[in-house]
């Protein structure tokens, strides 16, 4: 089966457009996965763009499509309108095909029965109020020229649609019936509502009145049928179970979420590093030897609010024009990705850690009162009675590019120890150990927990790299 992708940017510069994730490289990380993923199983993988697009994905990145057509130009549709791209690459299609979404992952081939449906699509959502909502609005906003089939889906009380992130099949007659009257529809209300919600209506909700007027049958990757709003972390972007899912999508509001990116780009750089090296090279500004000179910690930052002494810790330690090279920086990226096995007495002598590259640990005033504290804690994303007294700061490729990590008195002790370079955490643990329980013989339980714990916590938060 033809596999075929549309990447279409509107006239937007991929390397500073984010296309609705929280930065432009996990687009790009997105698109890498994509077509990766898909050529690990299929031999025909077309790729649909603009110059631009051409630009991105196959001069810089490299990724190995192949076909590549270059037939849009950024004056296709209104920027919003991002599913008539897409339904343009369906109408060109000549022979059966699946068209995936570049935020669609699959793990494996999808099942040879699918494949040979008329119709395929992810899966059928059941439309609660929360479609309602955003039908209503964009009708309030736009005066909407629709036929007379869809006025009716529209005033069913659950709205019919199916998500697209992956959709084709083998009936070509239908499909382009169903591209030109998506276009038609696009094309007869010029909608400028700005939210994106009118896609919606003519793809996911077309495609599902259409197939249901000619009885067409569709079948879904997703056998079940999903509410409008109920496409959860744990099912659609679980990349710690990525080879045992069906696929992954990071659909909506999964793109900006922290932890789900944090997840993902965790396993980009296990799985595939060198690729993810080459976007993070190409993502300006972090192109110019990721020099922390040019880092974003926002300047209005609750902390430096608060203790303005943070800033010019901040100033004095990353904004002088150090330089850490990108292969460094990369390594702990991907060595953060481990876990330590304390259970494990044979990898605990083995097991060295060391310092995170560029390390800074950051006193809080003694004087600071304690709701200032609170909202400290809170921005820091620890929990009130967490006893906070230091903040560890690191070069990241990630997030804000500093990563700022809450510490409290034994785990900057902690971190003294290791002022003499590498560690195994045996002797790292022996040492904690040694700090707090003054009575010779046997460990007590409860301590030997409390230093496994808290190295467990600055390996976690990347304070700590495992080296080996």
């Amino acid at each position: 089966m033809r596999i075929v992708q549309t990447f279409w940017t509107a006239g937007r510069n991929p390397l500073e457009h984010s296309f609705g994730w929280l930065r432009p490289e996990y687009n790009l990380m997105s698109w890498t996965l994509s077509c990766l993923s898909l050529r690990e199983h299929y031999d025909e993988v077309a790729l649909y763009t603009d110059e631009q697009g051409k630009h991105v994905l196959i001069d810089l990145l490299h990724l190995p499509y192949t076909e590549v057509h270059v037939v849009y130009d950024e004056h296709l549709c209104l920027p919003q309108h991002w599913a008539y791209a897409k339904i343009k690459t369906y109408s060109l299609q000549t022979k059966p095909f699946v068209h995936v979404d570049g935020d669609v992952f699959l793990p494996r081939p999808i099942p040879e029965d699918i494949m040979r449906a008329p119709l395929i699509a992810q899966n059928k959502e059941r439309g609660t109020e929360y479609y309602r909502k955003m039908m209503d609005k964009l009708r309030q906003e736009s005066v909407l020229d629709l036929p007379e089939y869809m006025e009716d889906a529209l005033r069913e009380e659950s709205i019919a649609s199916y998500n697209m992130g992956l959709f084709g099949g083998n009936d070509l007659d239908f499909i382009h019936a169903f591209c030109k009257e998506a276009m038609t529809l696009c094309d007869a209300n010029k909608t400028d509502c700005s939210d994106g919600n009118f896609n919606l209506l003519f793809e996911q909700m077309l495609l599902a009145s259409l197939a249901q007027q000619k009885d067409i049958p569709i079948s879904t990757v997703y056998p079940g049928i999903y509410n409008d709003n109920g496409y959860t972390a744990g099912e659609f972007c679980n990349f710690s179970n990525f080879c045992e899912g069906k696929l992954l999508h990071l659909l909506g509001g999964h793109k900006r979420n922290k932890d789900t990116i944090w997840s993902f780009e965790k396993f980009m750089l296990r799985r595939y590093l060198n690729q993810t090296k080459r976007v993070l090279s190409i993502v300006t500004p972090r192109n110019i030897h990721n020099s922390l000179s040019c880092c974003r910690i926002p300047t209005n930052n609750l902390i430096y609010k608060i203790v303005p002494e943070f800033r010019d810790f901040i100033s004095q330690r990353f904004a002088s024009g150090k330089h850490w090279e990108t292969d460094v920086l990369l390594y702990e990226e991907k060595q953060r990705t481990k876990t330590l096995p304390f259970h494990d007495e044979g990898k605990e002598h083995k097991t060295m850690v060391k310092l995170t590259t560029g390390l800074s640990v950051f006193e809080l005033p003694k004087d600071i009162q304690g709701f200032d504290l609170d909202r400290i804690s809170e921005m820091l994303a620890c929990e009130r009675h967490f006893p906070l007294s230091h903040i560890a700061v690191y070069p990241s490729l990630r997030g804000d590019r500093l990563e700022a990590v809450p510490l409290d008195d034994t785990e900057s002790q902690i971190l003294t120890f290791m002022e003499g370079g590498t560690m195994t955490t045996k002797c790292l643990r022996d040492q904690i150990i040694k700090g707090v329980c003054h009575t010779p013989g046997r460990v007590p339980e409860p301590i030997m927990a409390f230093s496994c714990q808290h190295i467990n916590y600055l390996i976690n938060t990347g304070v700590l790299i495992i080296t080996k």
